[in-house]
């Protein structure tokens, strides 16, 4: 990767040192809760929520409203108004689509926390490893299923108590029992199925990009990072491999992903860390109080509203994916037509 405008210490970059965390973070917690599941310390599930909402909130949620931001920065006057237009609009209608049919909308949710995943994992790989195993549209796709597929099938498929637990209280907000008839889908069989045909797919990604590259580095850096997150949400507990995922995964990713565009030339000027988390800090404000707002909002019409911390935990789940809907369609076209960071913004701080 090209050196980075945002340096640490001896020439160390800010890139390097993000997804090095992430890689510190993920490996730690899979062995420390797969020995916490030996000796019967796994955390409570009251404790995995109030975590979840602490990340998800503290963190995710401004990185989150920081990127949206950054998108709108440099921007003509009738591209930010489409744009918050375009935004509202699909909020609404993610919102509506849980309110009419709530099954319906957890389907709508837990393909869109896939593509944004998978997307932007094999975004971040593409601009600070390469893909050229991946050339093609095919086996790009491919990847996305496969990454996106680490965080809602292997909960699924280890996991399937508190999978169903959580996904029953998102609904529940809306309409009590509404996921009662679907408990079949729980059914060892199912489940194996599934397992296998997802298990393929993993196999087939990392068996094609092998063969296109010869197992070059990108394929390399692919592999251990798909393996890594493959393990992480087995070994992990659902709720907090999701709490933990976004913010420290997802979103330090993306700061990276930023660094790296920086460092040729197409968006930050060189600023100290500490300048550059301020920034963050400063641009990130006013969309983390408007977010905050509109879950208030939801919570204030939801015909269930959340009373605890599990239930407030699937509840922000909602919210969140009611919010990530258009981030992933107008942000992802953005990115795909444009690239999010494509725009040459001022060296100001």
């Amino acid at each position: 990767m090209a050196g980075t405008s945002w340096t640490v210490g001896r020439g160390r970059t800010v890139a390097k040192t993000l997804v090095g965390a992430s890689w510190l973070v993920f490996a730690g917690l899979t062995v420390g809760l797969g020995l916490a599941h030996l000796t019967g310390t796994v955390p409570s599930i009251r404790v995995q929520s109030l975590l979840y909402l602490l990340l998800m909130v503290g963190i995710s949620l401004p990185h989150g409203g920081f990127e949206h931001v950054e998108n709108l920065r440099g921007r003509g006057e009738r591209f930010q108004v489409e744009y918050l237009l375009a935004y509202l609009a699909l909020v609404g209608g993610s919102l509506a689509v849980f309110l009419v049919a709530p099954v319906a909308g957890l389907a709508v949710a837990l393909a869109v926390t896939a593509l944004k995943a998978g997307h932007g994992g094999v975004r971040v790989l593409e601009s600070l490893t390469g893909t050229d195993h991946l050339r093609a549209d095919l086996p790009r796709a491919l990847a996305v299923a496969v990454r996106g597929g680490a965080l809602v099938v292997v909960p699924y498929l280890v996991h399937p108590g508190v999978y169903y637990m959580v996904a029953s209280y998102m609904v529940s907000t809306f309409e009590q029992g509404a996921l009662t008839d679907l408990l079949w889908l729980l059914g060892f069989d199912i489940r194996a199925v599934v397992g296998a045909v997802y298990a393929v797919a993993v196999l087939v990604h990392l068996g094609w990009g092998r063969v296109r590259t010869g197992g070059g580095h990108g394929w390399r850096v692919d592999a251990s990072e798909t393996l890594l997150l493959v393990a992480f949400f087995a070994v992990v507990p659902p709720i907090l491999a999701i709490g933990v995922y976004f913010p420290c995964w997802y979103a330090s990713r993306q700061v990276a992903r930023l660094s790296g565009a920086a460092a040729e030339g197409r968006a930050l000027a060189s600023v100290p860390v500490g300048a550059a988390l301020s920034r963050f800090a400063r641009r990130a404000a006013l969309p983390w109080v408007g977010a905050l707002l509109v879950l208030g909002g939801m919570a204030a019409i939801a015909p269930n509203p959340p009373v605890e911390a599990v239930t407030w935990m699937a509840f922000y789940s909602v919210f969140v994916s009611v919010i990530a809907v258009p981030h992933v369609v107008v942000g992802g076209w953005l990115d795909r037509k444009q690239g999010i960071w494509s725009v040459t913004r001022s060296s100001e701080a």
